[in-house]
């Protein structure tokens, strides 16, 4: 079920920014859906761009182009599902502006299995020149034993159906967004997903939660400002239909990522689709970086590579999401004095009249977080709690209960006034008031304490934090249970409304 991006011209010239008059430049995108009547489909999304085309005159003295296109699914040479077609462009009357862009969308039925899908468009308006030809792997694998989730479908836009047509689903009028890169100006990414075999797998009427989130391509690691969730019952084909506010990311690559979750919190199905972003306004700037002498300044004392990405590393709980996208995308290299620049540029940026100052101070809390929250294999800046303490301070409040009847040991800490450190130099006034924070230990061997709820801005909200509590001894099958039946010497409800 994977989702590609193909830029294509009739001379295999393959241009992003640029279009050559003489070459047809269209891009092709495809998503793999079912169906509980007709089974698995293949959803091809192809949006061909005007200027780059021949417009000619019609019979109503109107400019329009038309390419042909021609599309097989073969499997060992032979041919499953194929068609050819014309495809005209709008009409318009006025060249001055240049020609207007057109989409394609055409559905498939192919049965699960590995195909090959060949791929011809030509400019019908230009005879003499040969067809660009492609061919693309693609495999469609809907198990009917466990449950799956079809492509993730960027959209452009979407709308309630009035009336059924070629882009409809789910009663949902869906325009594709035909690419995966999202320039600056671009605010929003939307998507559509369907998933299958809910009845079958987890019951008739059965609650599940469905999750969706960004994470880093490169690090896997979640983006806290971009995530969701949902509680669906089971049906014959669920739905997500979704969207996040991407004004705020910064460059880099990126998976969004679905997920379904049953009752026992356990993972299902997962599917993600990868995404590039560009967006200046949030970026660190690479020659800003590069033009910084740190020549006699405390990092040129730091000459070892591995300790100052080690360093780097450490900043990661109070660095915003563009500082953390650099470093990930620029640290690869292993270029010590690019690493000695960020590092100098990350602590000036915080106190430009002492950044030595400012980074040893953060080191001692690091330091303490080690000593106080590490656990075998994490340092204590990679634990949730090293990792809260050190983004938000040490709480206000802390409170510890190893030995509450039925609850593995939790934690709850309370900010009176929570800043996050990690977004000062983005919105330096950033407050939010009477802010907790619950971990807790399932294994109850190691010091691993994991964050399950907290009710702060850009942190995990899981309602049924007190069902995780108790998950000892006591198992909830209704999603709609957020609290566990009440035990003797329970007060975990009462623990958070009223810490001490």
């Amino acid at each position: 079920m994977k989702k590609c991006l193909i830029l294509f011209s009739l001379s295999f010239v393959f241009v992003t920014n640029s279009l050559f008059a003489a070459n047809v430049t269209a891009y092709l995108t495809y998503g793999i859906f079912s169906t509980p009547a007709k089974g698995p489909y293949l959803e091809t999304y192809i949006s061909v761009i005007g200027n780059s085309m021949k417009f000619v005159k019609n019979s109503k003295g109107q400019f329009q182009g038309a390419v042909d296109i021609s599309i097989a699914f073969k499997q060992n040479g032979e041919i499953k599902n194929a068609q050819k077609y014309s495809l005209n462009s709008p009409e318009t009357a006025d060249t001055s502006k240049g020609f207007p862009n057109f989409l394609d969308q055409q559905r498939y039925i192919l049965a699960n299995g590995a195909y090959e899908m060949e791929l011809s468009i030509a400019d019908k308006n230009k005879p003499g020149e040969k067809p660009f030809v492609s061919t693309i792997p693609v495999t469609i694998d809907f198990p009917e034993i466990i449950m799956g989730i079809s492509s993730i479908q960027l959209l452009e836009s979407y709308a309630k159906a009035t009336v059924p047509s070629i882009l409809t689903k789910s009663g949902y009028d869906l325009t594709p967004y035909v690419s995966n890169y999202f320039p600056e100006n671009t605010s929003k990414i939307k998507f559509y997903a369907e998933m299958y075999q809910a009845k079958k797998i987890l019951g008739d009427s059965a609650k599940f939660i469905v999750s969706y989130y960004l994470e880093s391509y490169e690090s896997k690691v979640r983006l806290t400002d971009y995530n969701g969730f949902n509680k669906q019952m089971a049906n014959d084909v669920n739905i997500l239909l979704s969207e996040f506010n991407i004004e705020s990311l910064p460059s880099g690559n990126y998976n969004l990522v679905v997920e379904v979750r049953d009752k026992e919190n356990k993972i299902q199905a997962q599917q993600k689709a990868f995404f590039q972003r560009t967006n200046k306004l949030m970026a660190l700037n690479f020659d800003d970086i590069k033009a910084i002498a740190v020549t006699n300044t405390f990092v040129s004392n730091y000459k070892n590579a591995d300790s100052l990405r080690y360093y780097i590393k450490m900043l990661r709980p109070i660095s915003n999401s563009t500082e953390v996208q650099f470093s990930e995308n620029q640290m690869k290299a292993n270029e010590l004095e690019l690493m000695q620049q960020y590092f100098y540029n990350f602590w000036k940026s915080r106190n430009g009249v002492n950044p030595e100052i400012a980074w040893l101070q953060y080191y001692q809390e690091v330091l303490k977080v080690s000593k106080e929250f590490g656990t075998y294999g994490l340092k204590g800046f990679d634990t949730d709690r090293g990792r809260v303490y050190l983004q938000y301070g040490p709480p206000d409040q802390r409170t510890k209960y190893d030995s509450e009847p039925s609850a593995f040991p939790y934690e709850i800490w309370e900010y009176y006034t929570l800043i996050d450190k990690s977004q000062l130099l983005i919105n330096p006034g950033n407050k939010q008031s009477s802010k907790k924070f619950v971990f807790y230990n399932p294994d109850l061997v190691t010091n691993k304490y994991s964050l399950i709820h907290s009710d702060a801005r850009g942190e995990i909200i899981n309602t049924r934090w007190q069902l995780l509590l108790h998950k000892r001894d006591t198992q909830s099958t209704n999603l709609d249970d957020e609290k566990a039946p009440e035990h003797y010497g329970g007060n975990t409800d009462d623990n958070f409304n009223n810490p001490r």
